[in-house]
């Protein structure tokens, strides 16, 4: 039986990030990763020697401090990838349109001044950017886009959780990348880091010892003081169920949508399209198509579509590819497949996180995701500081 400070189940931006923050405070922190590798839904597949292409999320900004001052303290920050400045647009019969082509401006005009000061507290996205903008325009362009963001179904999301604001660390670029992906970047994180990661190490089940957490890995049982769940919520309630049914419980009230993501490179002469960040889809079979184009390379070009679920055979797909590029599915030079897993939130769910706050309050145990106050690599790493300095800085194990 091996005895941690802290265990973190879970290797994405939201573990790492706490483990960072707990071993900067003295703590002897394992991290545990089911996987075999870290990243969590930071997924980039090396379609060729040195060309990455993003699975999962696509773009990091400077808003996301608390993950950057790790770098910086590294002294890789001179490492991240600008990326090129293009747009999205919305595919039509015969081409592409603009977002700004879809808006209907006399109803933008008509609802704009009163929606200005409209508090997003309780709204969902829909409610919220209907009336600033009219429900028309939400429809045709800001629901569209919020759900290729999300990709799934978001009029319910709670408007209070996207686009939060956040302080920008200026030494960085503005929107950026990573030469090995944006999986890569936290594999810099993992580089030299005063915490122990092992990952394809599956915690099979948690009870307690004492007043330690004991997690159980199929044969090895580990104990720590403190414990970090950084896993989807769903797995974090089956784990929690035997020692914190309550909390189990509230945690099962967050549901889990399946994106289906198919990416392919080709040859930059055999598609159509010009250079772009992406494409948004609307009555489509996918949320979103997330171009490679921001990080361009002399003679290939990737792109990332993500499927509405359970819908569409491998083939049916390629083929839609196809049409979209101009192409042929022959044309493709590789291919990848992956499934991701993300909380399907609504306005339900900002009440149910304090809830989960307070159960966790005084306890040495720390909840820790995208299904708090948003869902963005920002998101993640702020609530994962938050966190470790409820439990180390100022709170349980200060």
């Amino acid at each position: 039986m091996s005895n941690y400070d802290v265990i973190v189940i879970g290797g994405g931006v939201s573990g790492l990030v706490f483990a960072e923050h707990a071993s900067a405070q003295g703590r002897r922190v394992l991290v545990l990763e089911k996987a075999g590798r870290v990243g969590g839904c930071l997924d980039s597949w090396e379609a060729a020697p040195g060309f990455f292409v993003e699975m999962a999320a696509h773009t990091a900004y400077n808003s996301y401090g608390d993950l950057l001052r790790i770098l910086e303290q590294r002294g890789r920050l001179d490492e991240l990838l600008r990326r090129e400045k293009l747009g999205y647009h919305f595919l039509k019969q015969g081409g592409l349109q603009s977002p700004m082509a879809r808006l209907s401006f006399p109803q933008l005009l008509l609802r704009l001044p009163f929606g200005l000061f409209k508090d997003k507290t309780g709204a969902s996205l829909r409610d919220y950017y209907g009336a600033l903008l009219g429900p028309a325009n939400y429809a045709r362009v800001l629901g569209p886009a919020f759900a290729a963001v999300l990709s799934q179904p978001c009029d319910d999301f709670p408007a209070q959780w996207l686009f939060r604001r956040k302080p920008r660390l200026k030494a960085a670029p503005r929107k950026y990348s990573w030469a090995s992906g944006l999986q890569g970047l936290l594999a810099a994180v993992v580089q030299d880091a005063s915490f122990e990661v092992r990952a394809a190490t599956e915690a099979r089940a948690i009870t307690r010892s004492g007043e330690d957490y004991a997690v159980d890995l199929g044969g090895e049982i580990l104990t720590c003081g403190c414990l970090a769940m950084a896993t989807p919520p769903d797995a974090a309630a089956a784990l929690l169920a035997g020692v914190h049914a309550g909390t189990a419980r509230i945690l099962e009230q967050f549901p889990m949508a399946d994106i289906e993501s198919v990416a392919v490179t080709l040859a930059r002469d055999k598609t159509r399209l010009p250079p772009l960040a992406g494409l948004i889809g609307v009555d489509d079979a996918f949320y979103s198509v997330v171009s490679r184009d921001p990080v361009p390379h002399e003679t290939l070009r990737a792109f990332t579509f993500h499927f509405r679920p359970g819908r569409y055979s491998t083939d049916a797909k390629l083929r839609r590819m196809a049409e979209v590029l101009g192409c042929a599915p022959g044309d493709f030079a590789a291919r990848h497949e992956r499934i991701s897993r993300l909380p399907s939130l609504d306005t339900r769910h900002p009440a149910l996180a304090a809830k989960l706050d307070a159960e966790c309050a005084g306890r040495n145990l720390a909840l820790i995701g995208n299904y708090f106050q948003g869902m963005s690599i920002g998101d993640c790493a702020e609530r994962a500081v938050e966190e470790a300095q409820r439990l180390f800085s100022q709170g349980v194990h200060a």
